[in-house]
């Protein structure tokens, strides 16, 4: 049996090198890529390392190269959005040669834990995702750790933020709905969320702008969310024409809730979400979504958590990424003689 599998623990350089019979500083060479190794010899070390199921630290490797310190992103793993920006941001982040360690939050893990656990491990700055934490304890983490806030707008003393144009993403949806006829629209918010200020907003704006009365409801940010804002507005007496929601996940919910109270979708209720998602864009959904930026916004934060990371002096920032509106069929014509929509 192998020693190593047998001693309960990962296999390391040494045991590469012992297995191989070379020396520890061979074994870092090849694994690094560096000149100094024969094509055979190389060969034959990989072979061994493979088969004792070794794997570099890729983070202590980057941590050893001069100025590379670790970027640490506090995220919600129940958001699909906030994984596609993991994604983006990982990319980034090689290109810029910096590590990255993820702490999530979860029910047992909040938020304030999640950041402090990045702070605990040293990394040289800290992207939160949609952020919900107080402007006390970001401006305090700050001042110990480069903070860059994605996805919501913070006046937070030495936390940079990078988020959409919400404001223009919430004036083309109404529009769109606008255009086809719509004018009870209503927004299922989640209040608790960050983000859903600048959201509210530009909903607000663009019903005024269009000198329409604005209907906001309770909702969520996840599918549930979605669902009890459905319930809310099919306890109402009439359901307003078209619904724009905090995002994919809620639309889905939303969408959920009223397809089985038998309201059909788009001729009786049109539905928007944001983020356009894979979930907006799955065969049996198709959501017309706002579409925000994972790309461009993960290249935004990290490209400033770098800086920040070189410069810590530098003066806040704030970077706004365009949003565009991906029409699918979740949305369509507001027909005036359909019939009333079942109630429950």
């Amino acid at each position: 049996m192998d020693p190593v599998t047998d001693a309960g623990r990962n296999p390391t350089m040494l045991d590469v090198a012992r297995e191989a019979g070379v020396s520890r500083a061979l074994v870092s060479i090849i694994m690094r890529g560096a000149p100094g190794a024969s094509e055979r010899t190389r060969a034959h070390v990989k072979q061994v390392a493979a088969r004792l199921g070794y794997v570099p630290d890729a983070r202590a490797q980057a941590l050893r190269r001069q100025g590379n310190a670790a970027i640490g992103v506090a995220f919600q793993p129940d958001q699909p959005f906030h994984a596609a920006l993991i994604d983006a941001i990982y990319e980034s982040a090689r290109r810029a040669d910096h590590p990255v360690i993820l702490s999530a939050v979860t029910p047992g893990h909040d938020e304030e834990r999640a950041v402090a656990s990045l702070v605990g491990q040293r990394c040289g700055a800290v992207i939160t995702l949609g952020s919900r934490l107080d402007r006390a304890v970001l401006e305090a983490t700050a001042r110990r750790i480069p903070v860059v806030a994605v996805a919501r707008t913070v006046e937070a003393v030495g936390v940079d933020t990078v988020v959409s144009d919400d404001a223009g993403g919430l004036g083309a949806a109404v529009a769109h709905l606008a255009s086809l006829g719509h004018t009870r629209i209503a927004f299922a918010q989640s209040a608790e969320s960050g983000g859903n200020p600048e959201r509210l907003a530009g909903y607000l704006g663009a019903m005024d702008d269009l000198g329409l009365a604005p209907d906001v409801v309770a909702g969520g940010s996840r599918i549930e969310g979605g669902a009890e804002a459905a319930r809310t507005l099919l306890a109402r007496e009439g359901l307003p024409t078209a619904v724009v929601c905090f995002n994919d996940a809620a639309a889905a919910g939303m969408q959920d809730v009223l397809t089985r109270a038998g309201v059909r979708v788009p001729v009786d209720v049109s539905i928007v979400g944001i983020d356009d998602s894979e979930t907006a864009s799955l065969s049996y959904r198709q959501l017309t979504s706002i579409r925000q930026d994972p790309v461009a916004l993960a290249r935004a934060a990290t490209t400033r958590a770098a800086q920040r990371i070189a410069s810590p002096g530098l003066d806040r920032f704030t970077a706004v990424i365009p949003t565009s509106l991906v029409v699918r069929t979740s949305t369509g014509p507001r027909v005036p003689d359909a019939p009333e929509a079942p109630q429950p």
